[in-house]
């Protein structure tokens, strides 16, 4: 499961790889392609967005999301979701956090 080309790829590591422990663009995309892939384990959850296209993954234990657009399977974005991202923004859990990114209508 890649990014749609290797500009998206670049931006999106800059922002996120140091989070997610990535040493390279390739390395991360391998862990977002290997998030996305994955078995679901009892402490993630998945939902897809009221726009039909695309599905999120979130581990609430380590707070990784990811999202990619269902038909294409492109990944959008692999990040760690940062506390302050949590609590300051009145979500209040990381639960809270994923039920939101699930609702999102203003993409």
């Amino acid at each position: 499961m890649p990014f749609s080309t290797a500009e998206e790829r670049a931006i999106h590591f800059q922002k996120h790889g140091g989070g997610i422990g990535a040493a390279t663009e390739l390395a991360y995309e391998a862990m977002a392609d290997a998030f996305m892939a994955g078995a679901m384990t009892l402490v993630m959850r998945e939902c897809i967005r009221p726009n039909g296209t695309d599905r999120v993954r979130m581990n609430i234990a380590n707070r990784h999301l990811a999202v990619a657009i269902v038909v294409s399977g492109v990944l959008k974005t692999y990040y760690v979701v940062a506390l302050h991202s949590i609590n300051g923004h009145g979500h209040g859990s990381v639960t809270a956090y994923f039920n939101y990114e699930c609702t999102r209508t203003d993409l």
